[in-house]
């Protein structure tokens, strides 16, 4: 059954770019997608599935790009979703393969990843609404600066993460300042 919603999603994630722009490149990018992605689901292949969701957020990027579209949060943060639950579920599938699992047991599981979905939309959401408001005070601006202020962005969110896992993983009976 997991494999079965895994096979969906890759389907999900291969075709999308597709739908933006169905042309040579593109097509062939999505379909080594497919078929790496479609490899990683059947061998319960984390790292696989995670290979063939890169090669579809490429095409999917390279579609964009080619195709020149508007914005479309509302398609992105759908790509996201699916990406995110293809990952996820494969590697439930993978942790739980050959084992009997309970109604019960299935139920939470599906709850845990439609919260965190959910909660992946809501922030998706919040930060492009804060981006469209933020957009305007950039007009105008060098791409440079552009450039610089989403370095110093990216560098600000590794220092937390960095700090956070450093903290997680900190050696007991130290403090972990």
């Amino acid at each position: 059954m997991m494999r079965l919603v895994a096979a969906v999603l890759v389907l999900v994630v291969a075709g999308f770019p597709l739908a933006v722009y169905a042309a040579a490149p593109v097509t062939w990018l999505s379909l080594g997608a497919l078929a790496v992605a479609a490899t990683g689901v059947a061998l319960l292949s984390v790292p696989l599935v995670t290979a063939g969701a890169t090669l579809a957020l490429v095409a999917e990027a390279a579609a964009l790009l080619i195709a020149r579209t508007p914005v479309d949060p509302v398609g992105a943060i759908v790509l996201g979703v699916a990406l995110t639950l293809l990952l996820s579920v494969v590697h439930f599938a993978a942790r739980v393969d050959g084992a009997w699992l309970g109604p019960s047991l299935v139920a939470v599981q599906v709850r845990q990843w439609l919260i965190v979905s959910g909660l992946g939309v809501i922030a998706a959401a919040a930060l492009a609404a804060v981006a469209g408001a933020l957009a305007g005070a950039f007009r105008g601006v060098g791409l440079p600066a552009v450039i610089a202020a989403a370095a110093l962005g990216a560098a600000l969110t590794l220092a937390g993460v960095v700090a956070l896992l450093t903290r997680r993983h900190a050696t007991p009976g130290k403090s972990a300042r």
